[in-house]
């Protein structure tokens, strides 16, 4: 240690240092016949022997704590680790300090001699001092108790004590330092489990997030097309009551027109002189025709609401016109000819696709497969989100996802996604599985006609659903850096018993 070093260990250090040399003074003014016997001499010796080896101190060092240890052990022990603690209390000793406790180790030089024949006990049997370890039954020995054994036993099970110290102090710290290791690699594990903890939990908040956002999306629009909708049978509604009731104001008019026509009529025929009745008959006659016209019905006819409007398949028509803002809708995916193995056969529209016995003369460019019976989508993805589905009814085998555009499409390759392909596949009818690493087999709980895949570039997500009931497969989490493909592979057609072509579904 320098001597800067040593000019900061604590005043700690220093106490414990006077209060050793006060047990020296006192000692060395002592003769051996005064010094501390039984019990006492016991509890003294400990304080002279090394908490680490369990002997006498061997170049005693006091640390700043006030704790002392042979000069070796706690070299020994600090030498292994990145912060050095005090082993006794645990206490941080910066930049390893400790100085040598010149005082102990006079203390443990002078009462060696003294107290080890003192203090060492006897044996309870035999009177001897116990001097030996007996291994099988883990006891302290005297020599008489060795030679009391069959000879065989004598020097296999007894151990000078230093020795047996010697042989336990290594097993114990062998021990140690495996329980050691366990503990850090607990540590570590557990500082994983906390932060996958903390991912999960602020994962579970996000996707809750996602579908809260989703779902008001489409609150949003059917809460839009039923205020809309709503919004026309009021207008309407309220257009057509003023026109009725403005109907009844002209029919309640007319109905008293006609209320009075009557009476004059009736108070006409009710004359009893003739000349009285005919006087001016033929213009109370005119009167009464032109009020005759004016009392048509033709003109009360009203409109009524259209049920067809308003009562009509509302739920079916608000999903018809809501597919014009799902995100993602349905993608429009077409196969790339120049991607296809000379093998398969596209159809006009590019939709579909299968395999044939017949190889097709066509050039060999870098784009075609020409090992994999596969082919490409006509359109790559470098963002956003996507979605399509495949129609695989009635085939044995299949093979679909999304590659990167980097992939060999010559000979054949690793289909993993650490090669850049996130596939599923379908072999034998029922053998369904992800080609992830390692490889997934997948159980199906009925058979599929309809496969649904979903891209989310950003999110680094590939997905596969049931299409028809819209229930998870399985899913890829991978960071994309380069153009991704729609991958089909409809598999050899295995003597027409898997013919069938795969079909991009489109519906309009």
């Amino acid at each position: 240690m320098s001597s800067s070093s040593s000019t900061n260990v604590s005043s700690s250090s220093c106490t414990s240092v006077s209060d050793n040399e006060s047990k020296i003074n006192l000692l060395l003014g002592t003769s051996s016949s005064d010094l501390p016997s039984g019990p006492q001499a016991e509890d003294f010796t400990k304080e002279l022997t090394c908490p680490l080896c369990l002997e006498w101190f061997k170049e005693p060092v006091i640390l700043p704590c006030g704790h002392n240890f042979c000069r070796p052990c706690i070299e020994e022990i600090w030498g292994r680790a990145e912060v050095c603690l005090c082993p006794e209390c645990q206490a941080q000793s910066p930049d390893r300090q400790y100085i040598g406790n010149i005082v102990l180790e006079k203390l443990v030089e002078k009462i060696k001699g003294f107290h080890v024949g003192k203090c060492q006990q006897k044996c309870s049997k035999h009177g001897e001092p116990l001097k030996l370890f007996w291994k099988m039954d883990g006891k302290l020995a005297c020599f008489l108790c060795r030679d009391a054994q069959k000879p065989e036993d004598q020097s296999s099970q007894f151990l000078l004590l230093p020795d047996a110290v010697q042989l336990y102090v290594e097993k114990l710290i062998s021990i140690r330092t495996q329980l050691e290791a366990t503990v850090q690699e607990l540590k570590t594990l557990k500082n994983a489990r906390q932060e996958k903890i903390s991912c999960h939990k602020e994962n579970k908040f996000h996707l809750q997030h996602h579908i809260s956002l989703e779902f008001l999306k489409l609150h949003q629009f059917l809460h839009g097309r039923e205020k809309r909708l709503m919004n026309e049978l009021q207008e309407e509604g309220k257009i057509f009551l003023q026109e009725m009731e403005a109907n009844l104001n002209k029919l309640q008019e007319k109905w008293q027109r006609a209320k009075e026509t009557v009476l004059r009529i009736q108070s006409r025929l009710y004359q009893h002189s003739s000349i009285d009745f005919l006087t001016g008959i033929k213009t109370f006659m005119e009167h009464l025709e032109q009020k005759a016209s004016t009392l048509s019905l033709g003109a009360l006819v009203c409109r009524e609401l259209s049920l067809g409007q308003f009562k009509g398949p509302i739920q079916y028509t608000a999903w018809k016109e809501m597919k014009s803002i799902l995100r993602p809708g349905l993608s429009l995916v077409i196969l790339d000819p120049k991607t296809a193995h000379p093998n398969l056969i596209l159809s006009e529209d590019l939709r579909c696709v299968r395999h044939d016995d017949t190889k097709q003369m066509l050039p060999d460019t870098p784009e075609r497969f020409d090992s994999s019976v596969a082919v490409l989508g006509s359109e790559g993805f470098t963002s956003g989100k996507h979605y399509w589905e495949v129609e695989v009814e009635n085939k044995t085998k299949w093979t679909l996802g999304v590659v990167k555009e980097s992939i060999n499409r010559k000979g054949n390759n690793t289909l993993s996604p650490r090669d850049g392909y996130w596939l599923i596949r379908l072999r034998n009818r029922n053998k369904f599985k992800a080609l992830d690493i390692p490889a997934r087999g997948l159980t199906l709980s009925t058979s599929l006609s309809r496969i649904g895949v979903y891209l989310d570039y950003e999110g680094g997500q590939v997905s596969f659903y049931d299409a028809n009931k819209m229930s998870h497969i399985y899913t890829f989490m991978d960071t994309f850096t380069e153009k991704l493909y729609p991958y089909f592979c409809p598999c050899l057609n295995d003597s027409s018993e898997n013919s069938e072509p795969l079909k991009i579904f489109f519906n309009m």
